[in-house]
Formats: structure tokens, sequence, C-alpha cells
């Protein structure tokens, strides 16, 4: 009778946290480069009532059911057109990388969102100043010619960066995007805005890294994805599927729920069978 208990309660605990998760897709279906994550159950240990013999089966019950994992989900996202330049997604495999300043010198973060533009000393940074790296790793610095007023600034599919001057003429210096990706991206860690980590084993080799050993490439090349500019990449949330499994984990919180408080009845009636 306490078992059962214990047993409901772990399937409340692990339905509350499905439902953590899917109410973060869902608060996030409007955030761009935005990955859904799903959470998968798996049973519990079983206790083993009666061994088994040449005769006879064994007989075991459940002690309910654990979280297994929760998995991110790195397919596509929809491209919104937003028609300003420095605004890229990645059309395939393949995150930006982008280079954070930390007191233990830069890290390299890596991420699918794209929104960038031109700081005071010519990198091209994000949102938080984070500034994007080109194919050898570094950090890409734009150094447009002094005597003339620049008309607009592109990138190509394959990742090249191009300042085309007020009278027509381009630069000469194309810096190129580079693209990176994991054999496993579902061992990255994601540590908010947008970003994944690796936790620097990939720069130091792979080492145990669960990611796999980094896959360093170019827009384009050996399966790398293609840089699309004037786009963004939407969130890959698909909301119908999220609020079916709402419902769905709903239910399965109330059908545990149910089956604590009859526990808890039948204990207290056995309980109340003794005065």
């Amino acid at each position: 009778m306490i078992q059962s208990i214990y047993t409901s309660l772990s399937g409340m605990l692990s339905h509350r946290t499905r439902m953590d998760v899917l109410s973060n897709n869902i608060a996030n279906i409007n955030t761009t480069g935005y990955k859904a994550t799903q959470a998968n159950f798996q049973d519990a240990l079983y206790q083993t009532m009666r061994g088994s013999t040449p005769q006879t089966n064994p007989a075991q019950v459940g002690t309910g059911v654990t979280l297994a994992s929760v998995i991110t989900n790195f397919g596509q996202g929809p491209l919104q057109n937003t028609t300003r330049p420095l605004d890229l997604a990645v059309n395939g495999s393949g995150f930006f990388g982008v280079l954070k300043e930390t007191d233990a010198g830069e890290v390299l973060y890596y991420t699918r969102e794209g929104s960038f533009y031109m700081d005071k000393d010519g990198y091209l940074v994000n949102a938080n100043g984070m500034r994007l790296v080109d194919d050898s790793g570094s950090a890409i610095q734009l150094q447009p010619e002094s005597d003339k007023p620049i008309n607009s600034i592109n990138v190509s599919q394959l990742g090249e960066v191009i300042i085309t001057y007020g009278d027509g003429t381009t630069s000469t210096d194309k810096p190129r995007i580079g693209l990176y990706d994991f054999p496993n991206p579902n061992g990255l860690t994601r540590i908010g805005s947008n970003l994944y980590s690796d936790n620097n084993a990939a720069q130091a080799g792979g080492g145990d890294n669960p990611a796999g050993t980094r896959i360093d490439g170019k827009p384009g090349e050996n399966g790398m994805g293609t840089i699309e500019s004037g786009y963004l990449e939407g969130s890959n949330v698909d909301l119908a599927t999220e609020l079916g499994n709402l419902i769905i984990t709903q239910r399965g919180y109330e059908a545990n729920a149910k089956t604590f408080t009859t526990s808890d009845e039948v204990l207290r009636d056995t309980i109340e069978l003794k005065r």
C-alpha cells in the first residue's frame, strides 16, 4: 500500500517535469532560433516478488517512473524574411560561432540565432555584444576603406561578408563566416540567450564531451548549411503538437494524483481497522 503512494508520486513528479518542458516550448514559440525539447520517461526499478523457475515466470512489481532524458529537436525552423542584410539564418546543418570575453579569455559558444550588427570597432556582434567568428575561428572585423562611404553590407549564401561602397565597388577583403556542427548536438549544454556550450571540450580536442568532436566547416561545404541573408530562423516549436501533449500530460498527472489519493484513503481505512 505504501509503495503505491510512492509509485503514483513518481508519476506526478515526472508529469510535472514534462509540463515544465512543454510550457518552456510554448513560451519560446516566437524566440528566434529556439529548438523545441521533449521529456522522455522510463520505468523505474522492479521489485521481484517471486523469482523464476524452470516451470514458472518471475513475478515483478514496478516502482514507478523516472525522467530518462530531455531531448532537443534540432530540426530546421521556418525562415522569416526581415529584409535586413545582417539578419542571417543557417539553412541546413551547423551553428554560428560567437566569442564571449571572460576573465579567463575568449570562450566560443554556438547559436542558431543570427541577428548581427557592426559595432564601432567594425566587429559583427549579436545583441549581447558577442563577436561572430570566421572560418578560422577569429572574430570577424570589417575594415572599410576610410575614404569611401559604405552603401551596404551583404552576406552571400557561402558566408562571404561583402561591403558595397557608394561608388558601386566592393571590398577586396571578404571574410567568410564559419559554421560548426557536432555528431551529437544533444550533448551540448544550453546556457540561455539562444547559446549552446560544449564546455570547451571541443576546443581541447573532444575529450569526454558527449557532443563528440567538433566539426569545423564553411557554409555550403561538406554538409554544412548555407547562409540566408535577410532572414532569421524562427522557433521550430509546433504549437498544435505542444498543446496536444500538454493535455495528455495534464490527464496523466490527474490520473496519478487520483491513484495517490485512493492509496491514501485505503491506507487510512486500514489504520482505522485497528481501532
